[in-house]
């Protein structure tokens, strides 16, 4: 995906969740999915009674696929935390940001905000929407005690500064792929896979077709299992070269009955 199309699905996330509100429940499920995470940040589960804005955003993340790059927090400081060591923080308030940057607020910013940085602990927290022109629109969780959305000026008063989630990197990596590297993961995923299936497990309902297999010599099995038993691999798949194996020893099989039959006539 494009670091465009990654910053609009975590806005297109936020979106769906416009109106969900203390009021009609369905909050929770938003702090009941934040605390789906393992392992949970500094351990702790959000509770209902708690303040769920930072919350929003993280399980934003979660729900979009970007859990990597946008990092799991439920209290604005700690998430500054993450984002600064990261260096992924701006503490420039003037900053521009672009849909799917989090935007962090302090309420009790002076009226000199416009020449000044405010640098205090953030009160709040939300997920850029859209810029036009010099103002900013932001979905925010717990707006009200619901998601619901903000618009403020660029550079406006209040602003704490921003988190900025690597899209960017996170596109570079994805558009990485090419089929050499698509064909080298998928051989082995496919090893692992049938690895997995090379043993002796199989069903009841197969035993005596697999008894009658063996003991007439159509499967023979590859190297031993663990315990020295002869590896049947029962649920690996067949190629064309084992199935024309099996079926050449299946024909002697009946040749060799026919010729019997023949020479006791």
């Amino acid at each position: 995906m494009t670091e465009t199309e990654l910053r609009n699905k975590v806005v297109n996330v936020m979106q769906g969740w416009l109106g969900w509100s203390e009021k009609n429940g369905k909050f929770k499920a938003i702090i009941d999915f934040y605390n789906t995470q393992r392992p949970l940040p500094r351990g702790y589960a959000v509770q209902y009674d708690d303040e769920w804005c930072a919350t929003t955003v993280t399980a934003a993340g979660m729900a979009a696929g970007l859990h990597d790059i946008i990092f799991g927090e439920c209290s604005c400081s700690k998430m500054i935390e993450l984002y600064r060591a990261a260096g992924r923080w701006e503490e420039n308030d003037a900053y521009r940001p672009e849909p799917g940057d989090i935007i962090m607020y302090y309420w009790k910013d002076g009226s000199n905000y416009a020449t000044t940085d405010c640098t205090a602990a953030p009160n709040h927290v939300g997920i850029v929407e859209k810029v036009a022109g010099s103002t900013i629109t932001v979905i925010e969780g717990n707006k009200g005690e619901a998601v619901a959305r903000r618009t403020l000026a660029v550079n406006g008063r209040y602003i704490r500064g921003f988190c900025l989630p690597d899209y960017a990197g996170k596109a570079e990596e994805d558009n990485d792929m090419d089929q050499t590297k698509f064909n080298e993961m998928f051989k082995t995923a496919m090893t692992g896979y049938r690895k997995e299936l090379q043993d002796n497990d199989s069903g009841e309902w197969s035993k005596a077709a697999r008894e009658w297999a063996v003991e007439n010599g159509l499967f023979v099995g590859n190297g031993t299992t663990d315990n020295g038993d002869p590896n049947m691999m029962w649920e690996d798949g067949v190629t064309r070269e084992q199935y024309a194996v099996v079926s050449k020893r299946l024909y002697d099989i009946i040749m060799e009955a026919v010729k019997n039959l023949i020479d006791k006539a």
